[in-house]
Protein backbone atom coordinates (compact mmCIF):
# COMPACT_ATOMS: atom_id res chain seq x y z
CA UNK A 1 0.00 0.00 0.00
CA UNK A 2 2.96 1.98 0.73
CA UNK A 3 4.30 1.55 -2.40
CA UNK A 4 1.07 2.56 -4.78
CA UNK A 5 0.91 5.69 -2.35
CA UNK A 6 4.72 6.49 -3.56
CA UNK A 7 4.03 5.73 -7.03
CA UNK A 8 0.67 8.24 -7.07
CA UNK A 9 3.10 11.33 -5.46
CA UNK A 10 5.55 10.40 -8.03
CA UNK A 11 2.47 11.05 -10.75
CA UNK A 12 1.42 14.31 -9.03
CA UNK A 13 4.73 15.29 -9.22
CA UNK A 14 5.37 14.58 -12.71
CA UNK A 15 2.32 16.26 -13.67
CA UNK A 16 3.10 19.47 -12.09
CA UNK A 17 6.62 19.67 -13.53
CA UNK A 18 4.26 18.69 -16.85
CA UNK A 19 1.95 21.95 -16.08
CA UNK A 20 5.36 24.15 -15.36
CA UNK A 21 6.74 23.37 -18.63
CA UNK A 22 3.70 25.07 -20.16
CA UNK A 23 4.29 28.19 -18.32
CA UNK A 24 6.69 28.72 -20.94
CA UNK A 25 3.75 30.81 -22.82
CA UNK A 26 4.04 33.43 -19.87
CA UNK A 27 7.40 33.70 -21.49
CA UNK A 28 5.92 33.92 -24.61
CA UNK A 29 4.62 37.40 -26.48
CA UNK A 30 1.69 36.48 -27.15
CA UNK A 31 1.04 36.26 -23.89
CA UNK A 32 1.27 40.24 -23.73
CA UNK A 33 -1.06 39.90 -26.69
CA UNK A 34 -3.56 38.53 -24.88
CA UNK A 35 -2.80 41.12 -21.66
CA UNK A 36 -3.52 43.84 -23.73
CA UNK A 37 -6.33 42.64 -25.62
CA UNK A 38 -8.27 41.79 -22.71
CA UNK A 39 -7.22 45.23 -20.66
CA UNK A 40 -9.98 47.20 -21.95
CA UNK A 41 -12.61 44.44 -22.28
CA UNK A 42 -16.03 44.49 -20.36
CA UNK A 43 -16.23 41.65 -17.45
CA UNK A 44 -19.53 40.96 -17.94
CA UNK A 45 -19.26 38.94 -21.19
CA UNK A 46 -17.02 36.54 -23.02
CA UNK A 47 -13.47 37.87 -24.07
CA UNK A 48 -12.71 38.16 -27.51
CA UNK A 49 -9.10 36.19 -26.75
CA UNK A 50 -11.62 33.07 -26.33
CA UNK A 51 -10.33 31.70 -29.59
CA UNK A 52 -6.85 32.23 -28.56
CA UNK A 53 -7.42 30.50 -25.43
CA UNK A 54 -8.86 27.29 -27.22
CA UNK A 55 -6.01 27.08 -29.74
CA UNK A 56 -3.81 27.31 -27.19
CA UNK A 57 -4.76 24.24 -25.46
CA UNK A 58 -6.17 22.60 -28.23
CA UNK A 59 -2.40 22.99 -29.75
CA UNK A 60 -1.16 21.89 -26.13
CA UNK A 61 -3.43 18.92 -25.80
CA UNK A 62 -1.01 16.26 -27.73
CA UNK A 63 2.35 17.31 -26.15
CA UNK A 64 0.81 17.12 -22.52
CA UNK A 65 -0.62 13.56 -23.81
CA UNK A 66 2.58 12.56 -24.49
CA UNK A 67 3.69 13.80 -20.68
CA UNK A 68 0.94 11.27 -19.74
CA UNK A 69 2.21 8.56 -21.69
CA UNK A 70 5.86 9.13 -20.17
CA UNK A 71 5.50 8.96 -17.06
CA UNK A 72 4.75 5.23 -16.47
CA UNK A 73 6.69 3.37 -19.24
CA UNK A 74 5.31 0.07 -19.94
CA UNK A 75 7.84 -1.73 -19.89
CA UNK A 76 8.56 -0.37 -16.07
CA UNK A 77 5.08 -1.09 -15.11
CA UNK A 78 5.29 -4.70 -16.18
CA UNK A 79 8.51 -5.06 -13.40
CA UNK A 80 6.20 -3.33 -10.73
CA UNK A 81 4.52 -6.18 -8.13
CA UNK A 82 1.29 -4.55 -8.87
CA UNK A 83 -2.34 -6.09 -8.61
CA UNK A 84 -5.07 -5.51 -11.08
CA UNK A 85 -6.90 -3.15 -8.77
CA UNK A 86 -3.66 -1.06 -7.89
CA UNK A 87 -2.97 -0.70 -11.52
CA UNK A 88 -6.69 -0.15 -12.13
CA UNK A 89 -6.19 3.09 -9.37
CA UNK A 90 -3.04 3.94 -10.98
CA UNK A 91 -4.18 4.43 -14.67
CA UNK A 92 -7.39 6.63 -13.01
CA UNK A 93 -4.76 8.62 -11.36
CA UNK A 94 -3.18 9.00 -14.13
CA UNK A 95 -6.25 10.20 -16.24
CA UNK A 96 -7.01 12.77 -13.39
CA UNK A 97 -3.73 13.75 -13.37
CA UNK A 98 -3.89 15.59 -16.88
CA UNK A 99 -2.76 18.85 -17.01
CA UNK A 100 -5.76 19.50 -19.93
CA UNK A 101 -8.62 19.67 -16.85
CA UNK A 102 -7.32 22.68 -15.01
CA UNK A 103 -5.98 24.11 -17.77
CA UNK A 104 -9.72 23.75 -19.29
CA UNK A 105 -11.47 25.15 -15.89
CA UNK A 106 -8.80 28.08 -15.74
CA UNK A 107 -8.50 29.13 -19.62
CA UNK A 108 -12.89 28.93 -19.27
CA UNK A 109 -12.52 31.31 -16.52
CA UNK A 110 -10.54 33.69 -18.34
CA UNK A 111 -11.94 33.50 -21.57
CA UNK A 112 -15.61 33.88 -20.02
CA UNK A 113 -16.87 31.35 -21.98
CA UNK A 114 -17.99 28.15 -21.09
CA UNK A 115 -17.41 26.60 -24.39
CA UNK A 116 -13.86 27.16 -24.56
CA UNK A 117 -13.66 24.47 -21.24
CA UNK A 118 -15.86 22.50 -22.70
CA UNK A 119 -13.67 21.77 -25.73
CA UNK A 120 -10.38 21.88 -23.70
CA UNK A 121 -12.22 19.11 -21.44
CA UNK A 122 -12.87 16.76 -24.32
CA UNK A 123 -9.41 17.48 -26.19
CA UNK A 124 -8.12 16.39 -23.26
CA UNK A 125 -9.80 13.09 -22.30
CA UNK A 126 -9.18 12.63 -26.35
CA UNK A 127 -5.43 13.41 -26.96
CA UNK A 128 -4.16 10.56 -24.86
CA UNK A 129 -6.08 7.91 -27.50
CA UNK A 130 -5.54 9.88 -30.24
CA UNK A 131 -1.56 9.99 -29.05
CA UNK A 132 -1.96 6.12 -28.54
CA UNK A 133 -3.74 5.26 -31.96
CA UNK A 134 -0.76 7.24 -33.20
CA UNK A 135 1.69 4.77 -31.40
CA UNK A 136 0.55 1.83 -33.07
CA UNK A 137 0.98 3.57 -36.38
CA UNK A 138 4.39 1.42 -37.71
CA UNK A 139 5.65 4.30 -40.12
CA UNK A 140 4.25 7.21 -40.01
CA UNK A 141 5.34 10.57 -41.92
CA UNK A 142 8.25 12.54 -40.20
CA UNK A 143 7.63 16.54 -40.86
CA UNK A 144 11.09 17.21 -40.53
CA UNK A 145 12.47 14.87 -43.35
CA UNK A 146 10.92 17.39 -45.31
CA UNK A 147 12.75 20.29 -44.19
CA UNK A 148 14.82 20.93 -47.53
CA UNK A 149 18.55 21.86 -47.47
CA UNK A 150 19.36 25.27 -48.36
CA UNK A 151 22.13 26.08 -50.29
CA UNK A 152 26.04 27.77 -49.19
CA UNK A 153 28.06 27.62 -45.98
CA UNK A 154 25.06 28.33 -43.85
CA UNK A 155 22.55 26.04 -45.65
CA UNK A 156 22.89 23.33 -42.28
CA UNK A 157 22.74 25.82 -39.91
CA UNK A 158 19.62 27.33 -41.52
CA UNK A 159 17.95 23.65 -42.36
CA UNK A 160 19.02 23.04 -37.96
CA UNK A 161 16.98 25.94 -37.27
CA UNK A 162 13.81 25.85 -39.37
CA UNK A 163 13.31 22.09 -37.64
CA UNK A 164 13.49 23.32 -34.60
CA UNK A 165 11.27 26.50 -35.32
CA UNK A 166 8.63 23.56 -36.51
CA UNK A 167 9.01 22.34 -33.15
CA UNK A 168 7.37 24.82 -31.23
CA UNK A 169 3.49 25.84 -31.11
CA UNK A 170 4.19 29.50 -32.19
CA UNK A 171 4.99 28.32 -35.76
CA UNK A 172 1.86 26.04 -35.73
CA UNK A 173 -0.81 28.75 -33.64
CA UNK A 174 0.75 31.35 -36.98
CA UNK A 175 -0.35 28.46 -39.42
CA UNK A 176 -3.77 28.14 -37.82
CA UNK A 177 -4.21 32.19 -37.88
CA UNK A 178 -3.31 32.27 -41.21
CA UNK A 179 -5.32 29.48 -42.08
CA UNK A 180 -8.33 30.79 -40.86
CA UNK A 181 -8.10 34.47 -42.22
CA UNK A 182 -7.26 33.14 -45.42
CA UNK A 183 -10.83 30.81 -45.97
CA UNK A 184 -12.48 34.21 -44.10
CA UNK A 185 -11.19 36.34 -47.43
CA UNK A 186 -12.44 33.78 -49.50
CA UNK A 187 -15.81 33.26 -47.72
CA UNK A 188 -17.11 36.25 -46.23
CA UNK A 189 -18.87 38.26 -48.53
CA UNK A 190 -17.64 41.20 -47.57
CA UNK A 191 -14.24 40.98 -46.17
CA UNK A 192 -12.56 43.72 -44.21
CA UNK A 193 -10.00 45.26 -46.41
CA UNK A 194 -7.74 45.87 -43.06
CA UNK A 195 -8.03 42.63 -41.62
CA UNK A 196 -4.72 41.25 -44.32
CA UNK A 197 -3.00 43.59 -42.84
CA UNK A 198 -4.16 43.25 -39.36
CA UNK A 199 -3.60 39.24 -39.31
CA UNK A 200 -0.13 39.71 -41.25
CA UNK A 201 1.03 42.05 -38.25
CA UNK A 202 -0.39 39.69 -35.43
CA UNK A 203 1.64 36.66 -37.32
CA UNK A 204 5.13 38.08 -37.41
CA UNK A 205 3.85 39.07 -33.69
CA UNK A 206 3.46 35.42 -32.85
CA UNK A 207 6.41 34.26 -34.06
CA UNK A 208 8.49 37.08 -32.82
CA UNK A 209 9.65 35.26 -29.55
CA UNK A 210 10.81 32.58 -31.50
CA UNK A 211 13.03 35.61 -33.80
CA UNK A 212 14.72 36.52 -30.18
CA UNK A 213 18.75 35.52 -30.52
CA UNK A 214 18.93 33.85 -27.07
CA UNK A 215 15.88 31.02 -27.72
CA UNK A 216 16.82 27.83 -28.88
CA UNK A 217 16.59 24.14 -28.06
CA UNK A 218 19.72 22.66 -26.16
CA UNK A 219 21.03 26.55 -26.38
CA UNK A 220 24.42 26.22 -24.46
CA UNK A 221 25.78 23.19 -25.71
CA UNK A 222 24.29 24.82 -29.34
CA UNK A 223 26.60 28.24 -28.79
CA UNK A 224 29.55 26.08 -27.68
CA UNK A 225 29.27 23.84 -31.22
CA UNK A 226 28.84 26.61 -33.40
CA UNK A 227 32.21 28.56 -31.94
CA UNK A 228 33.72 25.68 -32.66
CA UNK A 229 32.78 26.11 -36.81
CA UNK A 230 34.88 28.99 -38.92
CA UNK A 231 31.92 31.05 -39.07
CA UNK A 232 31.70 34.52 -37.54
CA UNK A 233 28.80 35.63 -34.91
CA UNK A 234 27.08 37.80 -38.08
CA UNK A 235 27.53 34.57 -39.83
CA UNK A 236 25.41 32.30 -36.97
CA UNK A 237 23.10 35.34 -36.64
CA UNK A 238 22.48 35.61 -40.08
CA UNK A 239 21.96 31.94 -40.37
CA UNK A 240 18.79 32.07 -37.55
CA UNK A 241 17.67 35.75 -39.32
CA UNK A 242 17.16 33.65 -42.67
CA UNK A 243 15.32 30.34 -41.26
CA UNK A 244 13.07 32.44 -39.24
CA UNK A 245 12.03 34.25 -42.05
CA UNK A 246 11.58 31.01 -43.84
CA UNK A 247 7.99 30.19 -42.15
CA UNK A 248 7.04 33.75 -41.84
CA UNK A 249 7.04 34.45 -45.13
CA UNK A 250 5.06 31.27 -46.22
CA UNK A 251 2.07 31.79 -43.87
CA UNK A 252 2.20 35.62 -44.48
CA UNK A 253 1.99 35.05 -48.51
CA UNK A 254 -2.01 35.88 -48.66
CA UNK A 255 -0.97 38.93 -46.43
CA UNK A 256 1.06 41.43 -48.42
CA UNK A 257 4.72 40.35 -48.42
CA UNK A 258 6.61 43.88 -47.73
CA UNK A 259 4.48 44.66 -45.15
CA UNK A 260 5.54 41.66 -43.29
CA UNK A 261 8.95 41.49 -44.08
CA UNK A 262 9.08 45.20 -42.77
CA UNK A 263 7.43 43.65 -39.56
CA UNK A 264 9.85 40.56 -39.74
CA UNK A 265 12.95 42.91 -39.93
CA UNK A 266 12.08 45.39 -36.60
CA UNK A 267 11.11 42.30 -34.72
CA UNK A 268 14.52 40.86 -35.54
CA UNK A 269 15.97 44.01 -34.90
CA UNK A 270 14.62 44.33 -31.56
CA UNK A 271 15.47 40.44 -30.60
CA UNK A 272 19.32 41.27 -31.91
CA UNK A 273 19.71 42.40 -28.56
CA UNK A 274 19.17 39.53 -26.51
CA UNK A 275 22.31 37.83 -27.62
CA UNK A 276 24.02 39.02 -24.96
CA UNK A 277 21.39 37.58 -22.57
CA UNK A 278 22.26 34.21 -21.11
CA UNK A 279 20.87 31.56 -23.74
CA UNK A 280 17.41 30.45 -23.19
CA UNK A 281 16.11 27.18 -23.10
CA UNK A 282 12.93 26.03 -25.76
CA UNK A 283 11.19 23.11 -24.82
CA UNK A 284 10.10 20.86 -27.62
CA UNK A 285 6.70 20.96 -28.75
CA UNK A 286 5.91 24.32 -26.07
CA UNK A 287 5.83 27.82 -27.36
CA UNK A 288 8.83 29.76 -27.28
CA UNK A 289 10.59 31.08 -24.13
CA UNK A 290 11.53 34.66 -24.11
CA UNK A 291 12.53 37.43 -22.96
CA UNK A 292 8.90 39.80 -22.82
CA UNK A 293 10.39 42.22 -20.58
CA UNK A 294 11.54 44.66 -22.11
CA UNK A 295 12.19 42.74 -25.94
CA UNK A 296 9.01 41.28 -26.16
CA UNK A 297 7.21 44.52 -25.62
CA UNK A 298 9.56 46.31 -27.83
CA UNK A 299 8.83 43.92 -30.69
CA UNK A 300 5.04 43.62 -30.32
CA UNK A 301 5.07 47.76 -30.60
CA UNK A 302 7.77 48.17 -32.87
CA UNK A 303 5.63 45.48 -35.50
CA UNK A 304 3.00 47.37 -35.07
CA UNK A 305 4.26 50.38 -35.96
CA UNK A 306 6.19 48.79 -38.85
CA UNK A 307 3.06 47.30 -40.40
CA UNK A 308 0.84 50.26 -40.19
CA UNK A 309 3.73 52.45 -41.92
CA UNK A 310 4.35 49.92 -44.95
CA UNK A 311 0.64 49.67 -45.16
CA UNK A 312 0.62 53.50 -45.67
CA UNK A 313 3.96 54.37 -47.50
CA UNK A 314 4.57 50.86 -49.48
CA UNK A 315 8.11 49.28 -49.98
CA UNK A 316 9.89 51.26 -49.17
CA UNK A 317 9.63 51.22 -45.66
CA UNK A 318 10.38 47.56 -45.82
CA UNK A 319 13.36 48.79 -47.79
CA UNK A 320 14.62 50.54 -45.17
CA UNK A 321 13.81 48.66 -42.41
CA UNK A 322 16.09 45.88 -44.31
CA UNK A 323 18.61 48.09 -44.24
CA UNK A 324 18.47 48.86 -40.44
CA UNK A 325 17.95 45.25 -39.93
CA UNK A 326 21.59 44.80 -41.78
CA UNK A 327 23.37 47.31 -39.93
CA UNK A 328 21.68 45.58 -36.60
CA UNK A 329 23.27 42.10 -37.80
CA UNK A 330 26.82 43.61 -38.21
CA UNK A 331 26.85 45.28 -34.78
CA UNK A 332 25.34 42.45 -33.18
CA UNK A 333 27.28 39.76 -35.01
CA UNK A 334 30.65 41.70 -33.93
CA UNK A 335 29.44 41.31 -29.95
CA UNK A 336 28.47 37.53 -30.02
Amino acid sequence: MAGLAALIAALARSAQRSFGRFGSVTHNNLFAVILLMMAEEPMDRPSSTAVFYLLIGALAALPLAGDMARRIPEARMALWPLTAWQRAVVFAFNLLLNPMLPLAVLFALLSRHPAVGTGLFALGILAPVVLGAFRTWKNPPRLLRLVPSFPGRLGGLIQNRVRELLQTLDVWFAALLSLGGFLYRIFYPHPDPMASVVIGGLIVILLSTAGQASSGFDAESAVARRLLLPLSGRDVLLARDLAWFVPLLFLTAPYGWHRTAAAGFVALIAGHRTILAPPTEQTRWQFAAGQLIPTGLFQIFAVILATSTAHQFGPVVTLISGGVWWASLEWFGRKA
